[in-house]
């Protein structure tokens, strides 16, 4: 990577194996997991031709991500452009930049090579869209980073948002039924490591959090100061990705994606409920002295299971 990238930065994402993506979509954030690779100061990740990020980024090249390395994690937003063998409208930057895709190409090949072993052990069963005809690459160029350590933010550069406009009051739920019971066979427990997308002005932004699950309500939890990063106001459309992934076989990656409309709390901020606000915190393993939730909404829940997915309303 270049020498723009903040070296704190450059190091979870030279050790992180995998990048949460969020893109712009009609319905709100679309969030999930992708192998990556880091060159010429952005991150680069291929995805299928005809997927929901390709799509979107037809539309709007507004990105963000998140990428852990075991405490400590990274934030990033930027603007994606990709390059597609067949997309006329891309030879001409493909050949621009050709030294750039070669070594872009190499470190994603060496980074990744893992998953490529996976593949060739289930060549005999992996859908067209997942093979290198099917795939466009795509380089997400960095505009703003923040590192976080133990969900803190340990270090910002570019422009982020400094404050969490929440609800004055929070009141927990406890009744109905479980909304990762939609996800068909597979099992996430009752709290865990997630990444938040939200919808802001700015575009999408997405951060590493905690997550709980409590009767039929989902919370993500994190620290004010990570929450403010987005400068979220209100009620934002979010989407929260949950999921197991494999260390080598795509086949075996296991996720969820619950999307709708977010409830922002901060506990330190709330005329009542503020015990509410910390049991949940505490629920998702984090520290409650200065913990924001967000209530997800479900309207959809979209999942995968290796190269099949689909997705359930929730109305």
């Amino acid at each position: 990577m270049s020498a723009v990238v903040p070296a704190p930065v450059r190091a979870i994402l030279e050790r992180g194996a995998f990048c949460h993506v969020g893109a712009s979509t009609p319905v709100g954030p679309h969030v999930t997991p992708m192998v990556f690779a880091a060159a010429g100061g952005s991150v680069w990740v291929t995805t299928s031709r005809g997927s929901v990020k390709a799509r979107a980024w037809r539309t709007d090249p507004r990105v963000a991500g998140t990428v852990r390395d075991g405490d400590r994690a990274v934030a990033f937003t930027g603007t994606v452009t990709t390059y597609d063998l067949l997309d006329v409208e891309s030879w001409g930057r493909s050949l621009s930049h050709g030294p750039l895709l070669a070594l872009a190409g190499a470190r994603f090949t060496r980074k990744n090579a893992r998953f490529f072993a996976g593949y060739a052990v289930d060549a005999h069963r992996v859908p067209l869209a997942w093979t290198p005809p099917g795939r466009v690459f795509a380089e997400i160029r960095i505009e703003r980073t923040a590192v976080l350590e133990g969900g803190r933010v340990s270090g910002a550069w570019g422009e982020w948002g400094d404050a969490v406009e929440g609800a004055e009051r929070f009141r927990a739920s406890r009744a109905g039924e479980r909304v990762l019971s939609s996800v068909p066979g597979a099992s996430f427990g009752d709290a865990g490591e997630g990444a938040l997308g939200l919808e802001t002005p700015g575009g999408p932004v997405v951060l590493p959090v905690r997550w709980a699950a409590e009767g039929g309500a989902l919370y993500a939890a994190t620290p004010e100061e990570t929450l403010a990063l987005a400068g979220a106001k209100g009620t934002p459309r979010v989407a929260l990705a949950i999921d197991r992934p494999s260390t080598w076989r795509a086949r075996e990656m296991v996720g969820a994606m619950v999307r709708g409309e977010g409830e922002l709390a901060v506990a330190s901020r709330l005329a009542s409920g503020a015990s509410s606000v910390a049991r949940i915190a505490g629920l998702a393993g984090v520290d409650a002295a200065d913990a924001s939730v967000v209530r997800v909404r479900p309207a959809s829940t979209v999942w995968w299971q290796g190269w099949t997915s689909g997705t359930v309303s929730l109305g």
